[in-house]
């Protein structure tokens, strides 16, 4: 484990759960009735490999974060992500920069980890712009009627559809087989699906989450993730979707039938999509409401690890002169080099463009590309640049943390 020392305070892993409940109960406003919950999931997230870090001013607990081990599809390739969640500090210590260390520190931590890029759900962009993340995901948010979906049969063979509180073994390897190499899914062992799949205290008004198996043939063809919740005080049953991941049209065309059935028990469909998924065209008018949401921000946590990512381009050679003040192994020029589909990555002596990290990394994840940053002023082109560019990619998180 790294730890070092910022002026008189320390930055070092945490085990008293209390001390991080009782930082939480008061960031998050984690209501009396939920307190005891909030650390038996601290108690399982620990069990589940989860790691807690924070900053320290002698025995009083400043600053925490949990830090989560993931593996993610990145362009082309399955890369080591670190995720960062639970991030908080005391009442008092805010603006004395416990957060500011603490973050700064975490990217040692994960460097050390071998994380290739960290992830995390900001509660302000320009806060975390600050400390190099860049934008990454985007998504469409839809609900709609379950009757507003129509959908023409097929003449193919016929689809078994049965749904699981806990995705069985042979859902789970589909999910994997097909998450290493779509969008920017992760990984899911037991504890990721756990944690999709638990309906903790403070969730009131959820009544269940569980998973779709599409199968066809005798093999998955489709997942259907889902919570179903309603409200206290009205009879209005919402299934929300969270993962729709499937194999072919077909295999989509019968996970929309099966929701379509749901109408005389679901009042809405609640659809949390990729940007470029044309759900529209099933579709009997527009949604009830429809949202283009920005979400997850990346940010690389060591460059050099970058070296031999899978990437699909056109063989190119950019020097990018990049600014990292918390990072410091980052800083300085480094040429990339897409040769067939794969990219190196060097020291190199001369730049073609100067970029931030945070910049960089979201043209790194496929979410923009140098032509838009430097139209923005976030990247400067320099004599030698002469128009090299990453394509862009469809980039969609299913997880949260």
């Amino acid at each position: 484990m790294r730890g070092a020392r910022w002026y008189d305070v320390e930055y070092r892993q945490v085990s008293d759960l209390d001390a991080v409940a009782d930082l939480a109960k008061a960031a998050f406003v984690i209501r009396r009735p939920n307190q005891a919950a909030a650390v038996q999931w601290l108690e399982r997230s620990i069990e589940h490999g989860r790691q807690l870090y924070g900053i320290y001013d002698g025995t009083t607990l400043l600053s925490v974060y949990m830090l989560y081990d993931f593996r993610m599809h990145l362009r082309g390739a399955v890369v080591p992500m670190g995720g960062i969640g639970l991030l908080c500090s005391r009442l008092d210590a805010r603006g004395k920069g416990a957060v500011r260390t603490m973050i700064s520190a975490a990217l040692g931590t994960m460097r050390d980890a071998g994380h290739a890029v960290s992830v995390l759900d900001p509660f302000r962009r320009v806060f975390y712009e600050k400390y190099g993340w860049g934008l990454f995901d985007r998504r469409q948010e839809m609900e709609i009627a379950p009757g507003g979906l129509s959908v023409p049969d097929d003449a193919g063979p016929a689809h078994n559809v049965v749904d699981l509180p806990f995705p069985d073994d042979a859902a789970r390897a589909f999910y994997n087989e097909l998450a290493a190499t779509r969008l920017s899914l992760v990984q899911r062992g037991e504890a990721e699906w756990e944690a999709r799949t638990w309906v903790l205290p403070w969730h009131t008004n959820i009544a269940t989450r569980g998973v779709v198996k599409i199968a066809r043939d005798g093999k998955v063809v489709g997942l259907i993730g889902y919570d179903l919740s309603g409200r206290a005080d009205a009879w209005h049953p919402t299934l929300s979707v969270n993962l729709l991941l499937v194999r072919d049209e077909p295999a989509k065309r019968e996970a929309l039938r099966y929701l379509n059935r749901l109408s005389h028990q679901v009042k809405t469909l609640r659809f949390d999509l990729p940007p470029d998924d044309d759900l529209w065209v099933y579709l009997t008018d527009g949604p009830d409401k429809w949202e283009l949401r920005e979400k997850f921000m990346l940010r690389v946590v060591s460059v050099d690890a970058l070296d031999g990512l899978a990437v699909d381009a056109d063989d190119l050679s950019i020097s990018i002169d990049v600014v990292d003040e918390q990072a410091p192994w980052n800083a300085g020029i480094w040429r990339w080099t897409v040769d067939r589909g794969i990219l190196r990555v060097e020291r190199a002596d001369r730049a073609d463009v100067r970029c931030g990290i945070g910049a960089l990394s979201s043209i790194l994840s496929g979410f923009t590309d140098f032509k838009a940053m430097i139209a923005a002023g976030r990247c400067e082109p320099l004599p030698t640049y002469a128009g090299q560019d990453l394509p862009r990619a469809t980039t969609f998180l299913a997880d949260y943390f």
